[in-house]
């Protein structure tokens, strides 16, 4: 029952972080820099170094996490495009972020200046066109169907749903599709279809797991998400004979003046569309099989880093940091790996190396076994917030802190000087510092502390969004 999954994340959630962990003031709050409302178009991001903020909603096959890692096919296909930038921007450092929201928030939080791209399987409407700039579609052909239960009452077409209630997801685009087909039940006479519109936390892959189970009796869902959930929900009941929209198109969303990004996307679009070698590859990693559907809801204290996630809490309220910083910096250093090894020697899920363990600053020893190597990692990294950072804000000595864990505080020394004979601000590391390690470095560390950045806006993003979809269902 969808109550009990609930009551379940719930019990999870609370059996690992602890009501009483908050983050440090001392850790920046790098989600507000990416969040903070910006309007521009794809060179004034280029020219002032803006990472691109992508728009997602949370679900199994565009975006979720698996892990800690973000997967899904919108998440690839930016990913691709990333690549492309890079290719085709040599010149510009180019980083992306993902930044999860309710789907009915995705358009104003893309007209507010809370993101530059909306990527969620968005349906090209003539009302959402009203409002934002479509690129060229990567899929095309989509119809949109009623789904039932099996043990429910059988639909042959919509006038045996006069009457009666369909829930769907908020802010799609099933609701304005409806209101056609109940235009024409009006103009016979007949009732007209019940639409509710479900709760904004909740999306059409809930909606589809509580018709299977009888808590609604029907809702609407694309063929394909239909499809591949009826898979994994043998209790489904797809109308496939019937639809309420054919020939529907989705495509990436952007702000109308933002012209330079719709063209690049647009030009994009058309090596990952239906039926290329890498549109076909992506498409069917996420809807030709249903293993992914297994991670229901998955945050990123379940699963395997349960363990991993406890310890990070433990040691980042020890010293001062927010812990999904730390398992940011855990998943840019090993992916979560246990077992990986450098080159250089280091070791573990916070890959340091034994002997800065055994110094003073640290001396923690045997760091070959998890919780040792999360708390060496971690008191590292506090060592170098309080020793080589001290002349830098608040709000920046974790920025410095974390190109120091990767290339050395040093090194980070020398590019803080050479920041300032580039006329840039030694103090702050993104827009400023960066671009000085840039050039003394190489892209490493910048691309390391950018990526962090990235998990950490993802991570703390995703939390908000997965609990206000348990509190909702």
């Amino acid at each position: 029952m969808v109550w009990l999954r609930a009551l379940l994340w719930s019990c999870c959630l609370v059996a690992v972080i602890p009501a009483s962990v908050t983050p440090s003031s001392e850790t920046p709050d790098n989600l507000e820099r990416v969040s903070r409302p910006w309007k521009g178009d794809l060179p004034e991001l280029l020219r002032e170094r803006r990472p691109i903020r992508v728009l997602v909603s949370y679900n199994r096959t565009n975006f979720f996490m698996k892990d800690g890692v973000m997967r899904g096919l919108e998440v690839d296909m930016m990913r691709a495009y990333e690549k492309h930038l890079v290719e085709t921007h040599k010149d510009d450092v180019i980083r992306m972020v993902f930044v999860p929201v309710p789907f009915e928030e995705l358009v104003p939080a893309l007209l507010a200046g809370h993101g530059d791209i909306v990527a969620a399987g968005l349906t090209v409407t003539a009302e959402r066109a009203r409002q934002v700039a479509f690129a060229e579609p990567y899929r095309t052909g989509v119809r949109e169907l009623v789904v039932g239960s099996v043990s429910g009452r059988a639909v042959n077409g919509v006038a045996d749903l006069s009457g009666r209630q369909v829930h769907v997801m908020a802010g799609s685009s099933y609701a304005e599709h409806l209101a056609d087909d109940n235009a024409r039940l009006v103009a016979k006479g007949q009732a007209p279809v019940k639409v509710v519109r479900a709760d904004p936390n909740l999306v059409t892959e809930d909606l589809l797991e509580m018709t299977a189970q009888g808590l609604i009796e029907y809702t609407v869902a694309d063929e394909q998400v239909a499809a591949v959930w009826k898979e994994a929900l043998p209790g489904l009941r797809i109308v496939s004979d019937w639809d309420i929209n054919s020939g529907g198109s989705m495509a990436w969303a952007v702000r109308p003046e933002s012209k330079a990004l719709q063209q690049s996307l647009s030009r994009f679009a058309t090596s990952v569309q239906q039926g290329t070698l890498l549109g076909n590859m992506f498409y069917n990693r996420y809807y030709q099989n249903v293993d992914h559907l297994t991670y229901s809801l998955e945050s990123i204290e379940v699963g395997k880093l349960k363990p991993m996630a406890k310890l990070f809490i433990k040691y980042s309220e020890i010293y001062g940091f927010d812990w999904l910083k730390i398992a940011a910096l855990a998943h840019q250093e090993s992916h979560f790996d246990m077992q990986r090894k450098s080159s250089m020697g280091a070791v573990g899920v916070m890959q340091i190396k034994p002997s800065t363990a055994a110094e003073p600053a640290v001396n923690i020893k045997d760091v070959s076994t998890l919780e040792n190597n999360i708390h060496a990692g971690i008191k590292y990294l506090r060592y170098l917030c309080d020793n080589y950072f001290k002349d830098v804000d608040s709000d920046a000595r974790m920025d410095f802190a974390l190109a120091a864990y990767n290339a050395g505080p040093g090194r980070i020394m020398q590019v803080r000087s050479r920041a300032v004979s580039m006329g840039l601000d030694p103090n702050r590391w993104f827009g400023n510092t960066e671009w000085a390690a840039f050039d003394l470095i190489g892209r490493e560390t910048t691309a390391y502390v950018a990526h962090i950045q990235m998990y950490y806006a993802a991570y703390k993003a995703s939390q908000k969004v997965l609990l206000q979809r348990r509190e909702a269902l």
